[in-house]
C-alpha cells in the first residue's frame, strides 16, 4: 500500500483504484481511500504498520464491581490506573463499571479565592439584585455593566478547542510567553444588547483618566438614551482604586443619582465578585481568546 501510493505521487484515489485492480482477486481491498495516508503516518510516527487489535479486557465479577465502586466514593479523585492496579484488573474494566453505574468524569472549575468578609457582603448584594429583578424583570438589560481589563502580547487560549482539520498533520506551533511583551489597559461596557466602547487607555488607570472617560465615553452614551431609557439607567463598576476617588463618587451622583453600584456607592458592589458581572464573567475571556 505504501508504496503503491508513492507511486501515485501521493493521490490517494488513484492509490486505491490501483490498488483494487492488482489485489481485488487476491485479497479484500480497502474501501476508504485515507487508509493510504493512516499508514504512512503510522511508519512516520514510528508505529506498527499494521494497527494493534483492540484489547478487551476480561469481565469483572460481581463482588469485584462493588469493591470498586466503594473506592469511588471514598476517592471520588482517584484515576482510573491507580484504581485498577489496586484491584488488579484493566483500567477500561475500571471505566465500563463506572460507566454502567452512570457515573461521569467532572472537571474542576476555576473561581475567584474569597475572604471570609465577603460572603455577607455578596450575599447582601444578591438578595438585594433578585429582589430588583423579581420587581421589575427588565432590571438587568438596564444596567450599564463596566470594567477594565489588560491584555498582554501572550493573550489566552485554551488548547483543549482548538483544532485544525486536515488529511495531513500540519505540524502547527503557535507562539507564546514571549520575551519582549507589551500590555494595553482597556475599558469597555454592556447595556442591554449593546457593547460601549472599547476604550483604550494610555498606561494606569488613574483618578483624572476616569473622570475623563466618565464624561467622554460615558456621558456620550447617556446623552444619546431616549428620556425613558436614561430614568431606568443603573450603572456599575467594581472597586478599583481610580471608581473610588472622591471626584467620581460625586460624579456618579450627578449623572445617576442613587442609581449606581459601586464599592461606596448607594449600592454596594461586592469585592472580589467577578462572577457577578458579564465583562469579567464572558467578555473579556471571549475577546482574549
Amino acid at each position: 500500500m505504501v508504496l503503491i501510493y508513492g507511486e501515485c505521487h501521493q493521490n490517494t484515489s488513484l492509490a486505491l483504484r490501483t490498488y483494487r485492480e492488482r489485489y481485488n482477486t487476491t485479497c479484500v481491498c480497502p474501501t476508504d481511500s485515507r487508509i493510504f495516508i493512516r499508514a504512512v503516518q503510522r511508519l512516520r510516527d514510528g508505529e506498527n504498520l499494521i494497527p494493534r487489535q483492540v484489547e478487551i479486557p476480561p469481565r469483572v465479577a460481581v463482588a469485584q464491581e462493588e469493591r470498586i465502586l466503594n473506592y469511588f466514593a471514598r476517592n471520588p479523585t482517584s484515576s482510573l490506573r491507580r484504581s485498577a492496579r489496586q484491584f488488579c484488573v484493566h483500567h477500561k474494566s475500571v471505566h465500563r463499571i463506572l460507566k454502567k453505574n452512570k457515573q461521569r468524569p467532572f472537571k474542576y472549575v476555576k473561581v475567584q479565592a474569597l475572604l471570609d468578609r465577603d460572603k455577607p457582603v455578596r450575599e447582601a448584594y444578591c438578595e438585594w439584585l433578585l429582589s430588583k429583578v423579581a420587581n421589575d424583570s427588565n432590571f438587568l438589560a438596564n444596567v450599564m455593566w463596566t470594567d477594565e481589563s489588560t491584555f498582554t502580547r501572550n493573550g489566552i487560549w485554551n488548547r483543549q478547542n482548538l483544532r485544525y482539520w486536515s488529511q495531513e498533520n500540519p505540524q502547527l506551533c503557535r507562539e507564546s510567553m514571549h520575551q519582549y511583551r507589551f500590555a494595553v489597559n482597556v475599558w469597555a461596557g454592556i447595556h442591554g444588547d449593546q457593547i460601549i466602547g472599547p476604550v483604550f487607555i494610555e498606561g494606569n488607570l488613574n483618578g483624572p483618566k476616569f473622570l475623563e472617560l466618565l464624561d467622554d465615553t460615558v456621558a456620550d452614551y447617556v446623552d444619546g438614551l431616549s428620556l425613558g431609557a436614561n430614568s431606568r439607567l443603573w450603572y456599575q463598576l467594581d472597586g478599583a482604586p481610580a471608581h473610588s476617588v472622591v471626584a467620581a463618587r460625586q460624579r456618579f451622583t450627578e449623572m445617576f443619582g442613587e442609581n449606581w453600584i459601586g464599592r461606596y456607592g448607594p449600592s454596594r458592589w461586592p469585592a472580589r465578585s467577578p462572577d457577578l458581572t458579564p465583562l469579567d464573567f464572558f467578555l473579556w475571556g471571549y475577546i482574549k481568546k
